[in-house]
């Protein structure tokens, strides 16, 4: 919503001066902490027991992350637009310090859960554990910025450093829980072998181009920059594309050997299936952009950084906690069979998503040739439609989950006699 608002605040010149880039940041911050990095630290507390074969390591602390992250982002949220003065200041870094708490406190259970002798996690380990890694990393730089922003007494962190705290925390640490996920989870589905050492070598070559990127980025933003500084970050962008592309081919999504999915979770697979697509799709994207900057030996410039992350955040992170939401939580199981011939949410959430995907990235691969205000309107439809998406996904899940107070309401028993005759007659 946040990011709807600002394209339409641009696009009718509504004027909000220094708010505007404030806002900005904390539409980032929400997006990839909150609404990505809640889901990924979810899924990740629910399946790791199941991938590792173990109870969760220092249990004792996850239920303080939740909190942890929630007055985090509220802090920040509210205190970054504000005027400077002395309680802004204290909530800005207070939320800083939050942030940096949890990610430690995730990161100690995800270590402690899938590097020990006896987990069975495999190549997720190595997917969860350099993500958990990332996410401190992150956190920490987060950290740095907001002390500088207090310090300066500026509207926003510093630009020139936004870019290796993004990469860190959006291609780090979100995108290398997800490929732990897409990785093992979905080769099941596709009659494809679980990849194990090729799956190690795509998590480590994706952490080490997020390390290069941002060392460089860093590097070059508070020391000096030179040639082979700009080579060796469009050099990391270069490899994080690359791990891209691997993890969606080991994910076998876009040539499955056989399908192995259920006949009701079909329709939502297929959203997992564009998320691959959109992966692809980045990596293609991420390599054109890094090697032409490789050869000028001149930076990705923001046009180009803003239409990766915007296709990896809608086109691939959305994607993903939508359809492996339906396909996991217990409430869309239940669902499946209380409604087992609803289709038209899942399509309308394929098509608002897709479109949503086009229309954001559109005007960024546009870049400099596109800087009128007109430029934010797909922007603008583009929030919307993805407001759509996550809106329908929503409603179907509050609405399962005051569903299941019903006795046996997720009971197999309860499906319409007709379907359970067609079911026990098929092959």
């Amino acid at each position: 919503m946040l990011g709807l608002l600002l394209s339409i605040s641009r696009a009718l010149e509504w004027g909000w001066g220094t708010r505007w880039p404030a806002l900005v940041q904390v539409h980032g911050q929400l997006q990839l902490v909150g609404f990505a990095g809640l889901f990924v630290m979810g899924m990740a507390l629910r399946l790791m027991p199941r991938f590792s074969g173990r109870r969760l390591a220092a249990a004792r602390g996850v239920p303080a992350l939740l909190p942890l992250v929630t007055t985090s982002l509220v802090l920040r949220s509210l205190a970054q637009p504000a005027g400077d003065s002395i309680p802004r200041d204290v909530a800005i870094l207070a939320s800083g310090v939050l942030l940096v708490g949890a990610s430690l406190l995730f990161a100690a259970t995800v270590c402690g859960t899938v590097l020990a002798p006896e987990s069975s996690a495999e190549a997720t380990a190595w997917f969860f554990a350099l993500g958990s890694v990332a996410y401190v990393a992150g956190a920490a730089l987060n950290l740095v910025q907001l002390i500088e922003l207090v310090r300066s007494g500026a509207p926003t962190a510093p630009l020139s450093r936004q870019a290796a705290q993004l990469v860190v925390q959006h291609f780090g640490f979100i995108m290398l829980f997800a490929a732990g996920v897409v990785t093992r989870a979905v080769p099941a589905l596709t009659g494809r072998p679980r990849p194990d050492l090729a799956a190690r070598c795509a998590a480590v070559l994706l952490a080490a181009g997020v390390a290069v990127f941002a060392s460089a980025a860093l590097y070059a933003s508070y020391v000096s920059s030179s040639e082979a500084l700009v080579r060796l970050q469009t050099g990391g962008l270069l490899a994080c594309s690359a791990a891209f592309a691997a993890i969606a081919w080991l994910s076998g999504a876009l040539y499955p050997r056989a399908n192995r999915v259920a006949a009701a979770s079909r329709l939502p697979f297929i959203l997992v299936r564009f998320a691959v697509a959109w992966l692809l799709a980045s990596a293609l994207l991420g390599a054109w952009y890094a090697a032409r900057a490789f050869r000028l030996a001149t930076s990705v410039d923001f046009f180009e950084i803003d239409a990766l992350r915007h296709l990896l955040t809608l086109g691939v992170l959305t994607m993903l906690v939508l359809g492996m939401g339906m396909l996991v939580l217990p409430e869309f199981a239940g669902r499946r069979l209380q409604h087992p011939r609803e289709r038209w949410p899942v399509v309308c959430m394929l098509g608002a998503m897709n479109a949503s995907v086009v229309l954001r990235v559109w005007p960024s691969v546009r870049g400099a040739d596109w800087i009128a205000s007109t430029r934010y309107w797909p922007m603008a439809a583009s929030g919307a439609l993805a407001e759509l998406a996550v809106a329908i996904f929503a409603l179907m899940f509050l609405q399962s989950v005051v569903e299941q107070r019903t006795p046996g309401w997720s009971a197999a028993a309860r499906l319409p006699a007709s379907l359970v005759i067609r079911r026990t007659r098929a092959p």
